[in-house]
């Protein structure tokens, strides 16, 4: 079902005003929470809990969590309106604090690592990148089913970001880096018995540590940053922290810290931008596994 979705969004989306499509599916989203993501609203929320901490006011978890979802359609609508958008407009909507970190990392000369999370737009993120002159890839999670993945990574492609399968795409993240190009890396997905582990929001979890092991290895700074819907207006605002420099034989789990802390104080900013559908933190046996 969800790949018609794309279809048919991707063909409305020529005709539709964007502010329409964010008003129709803003009011759709509770139907489809109630119908079709119980569960996900479920574990969205708990982590929401944990975002918000106990001087939360009863009730603020589960308003902002819908909120996160109703965000994450508007995410889907962009997502499917991609292909239509034109490299000034990709430039022209987005405000940008901290270009000179990005300038700075790539006076290495060792390719960047672009560390974000699912917060805001990733995908615009990266076609705006590409817009600007600067060649990308993105390390991406395969999808389900099939034929919504092609389409998917197709649309990224066309947006002038080469996708690398998470699942055998080695080579060409090293090949990329070697290049000198932009690898972006999506860092925040949890692996309860996997990964490396680390502190976030005060709470211990696993996260990969693919992105400092790639930057510890091939000498490549690692540049964290978000793009989020912009507060001041209706485009979209790029934060970009400092370059974090590692070396080699540093412990891969240091370096996934300070990203994960730099990470954090973004999400405390927009936690109504903070996809993060799946249970975040390990509870019961799973929690006693971590150090």
């Amino acid at each position: 079902m969800i790949y018609w979705f794309h279809v048919a969004g991707t063909f409305l989306m020529r005709f539709v005003p964007v502010g329409v499509a964010y008003r129709l599916v803003g009011w759709g989203t509770p139907i489809a929470l109630a119908v079709f993501a119980r569960g996900h609203l479920r574990r969205a929320t708990d982590n929401m809990h944990q975002v918000l901490g106990p001087q939360a006011a009863p009730g603020e978890a589960r308003r902002i969590t819908r909120a996160a979802f109703a965000n994450y359609a508007r995410y889907m609508v962009d997502l499917v309106r991609l292909p239509h958008l034109k490299s000034r407009e990709l430039i022209d909507n987005i405000r940008v604090e901290g270009w000179e970190h990005v300038d700075a990392a790539y006076r290495v000369g060792r390719g960047v690592v672009f560390a974000t999370g699912h917060i805001g737009n990733w995908d615009m993120a990266g076609a705006a990148f590409a817009a600007r002159g600067r060649p990308v890839s993105a390390l991406v999670e395969t999808l389900t089913p099939a034929r919504w993945n092609e389409r998917v990574q197709r649309t990224r492609t066309a947006a002038g970001v080469k996708a690398i399968p998470i699942e055998n795409g080695l080579r060409d993240m090293l090949t990329a880096l070697r290049q000198q190009e932009g690898l972006a890396v999506l860092v925040d997905r949890p692996l309860p018995n996997e990964g490396v582990p680390v502190t976030f929001f005060g709470r211990p979890t696993r996260v990969p540590g693919g992105a400092a092991t790639l930057a510890l290895r091939t000498g490549s700074p690692v540049v964290p940053a978000a793009l989020v819907r912009d507060p001041r207006g209706s485009g979209y605002l790029a934060h970009i922290g400092p370059p974090i420099v590692g070396q080699r034989g540093d412990d891969p789990s240091l370096v996934m810290q300070r990203i994960m802390s730099w990470l954090e104080g973004i999400i405390r900013r927009y936690p109504d931008q903070w996809f993060m559908f799946r249970q975040m933190w390990p509870t019961g046996a799973t929690a006693e596994l971590l150090p």
